[in-house]
């Protein structure tokens, strides 16, 4: 699964999915980092190349 990290101007940080899926909303964007890492451990995959971030 491909996922993207959102910022928002009061740096809260929402995770959601390439085509838009919000998974969750987080209260700043370390934390949202946290949980997609823990859950790609989980999921044994690699984190490399499934994340990004969006301005």
């Amino acid at each position: 699964m491909y996922c993207l990290i959102k910022e928002w101007p009061n740096k809260m940080a929402t995770l959601m999915t390439e085509d838009g899926v919000v998974l969750w909303t987080f209260s700043n964007i370390e934390e949202a980092r946290k949980v997609w890492h823990e859950w790609c451990s989980l999921h044994k995959d690699s984190i490399a190349n499934q994340i990004g971030a969006l301005d």
